[in-house]
């Protein structure tokens, strides 16, 4: 069983890489940004963009996070806002890591760090995007949740030139009939 979970560990360090090299920018300006929100977890390394070299094309998001509560995160959701060359709100992404990361589902130990990204099918034309915690379980059974409020005053400070965020909630799944 160890042997497979190292077997796992080491491709997804391997995917990871590679997407990150195949991974390019739209824009030689564009902002990846992270809102440090929540009390428990810590984002770092965002990165963002178009992977035209992958079979098909796809638009990528990878991220990185460290537990900085006194006991386990059981899950947590990102949201990902996302804005155009002009500043427009663009349609935003969210998704919830329920442990450690999408291939190891128990709950990420206090002081321990991860990552992790998501992928669609299509490019994105996407400047800036801004990455921050919604809500948070942690092991005991408490939920944390972000204040909308306090989250809109933060993102003022860390994008200023902004000037109309439109509705900070990750944006709901659109489904084909």
């Amino acid at each position: 069983m160890k042997t497979f979970a190292v077997i796992v560990a080491l491709l997804f360090v391997s995917v990871q890489a590679s997407a990150q090299r195949d991974m390019i920018s739209d824009y030689p300006d564009a902002k990846a940004l992270v809102l440090n929100n929540c009390p428990f977890i810590e984002l770092s390394d965002f990165h963002f963009g178009n992977a035209p070299l992958a079979t098909p094309a796809g638009f990528q998001q990878n991220l990185k996070w460290k537990n900085t509560a006194s006991q386990p995160i059981v899950a947590f959701e990102v949201v990902i806002l996302k804005y155009d060359a002009f500043d427009g709100r663009l349609l935003g992404s969210k998704w919830t890591v329920t442990g450690t990361n999408s291939a190891d589902w128990r709950p990420l130990p206090p002081g321990a760090s991860n990552g992790d990204g998501t992928r669609s099918y299509g490019t994105e034309e996407v400047f800036t995007a801004i990455a921050y915690v919604r809500i948070a379980r942690l092991q005991d059974g408490s939920i944390w949740r972000a204040n909308e409020a306090t989250v809109r005053t933060a993102l003022h400070s860390i994008a200023p030139g902004i000037k109309d965020f439109g509705d900070v909630k990750p944006d709901p799944k659109t489904t084909v009939k």
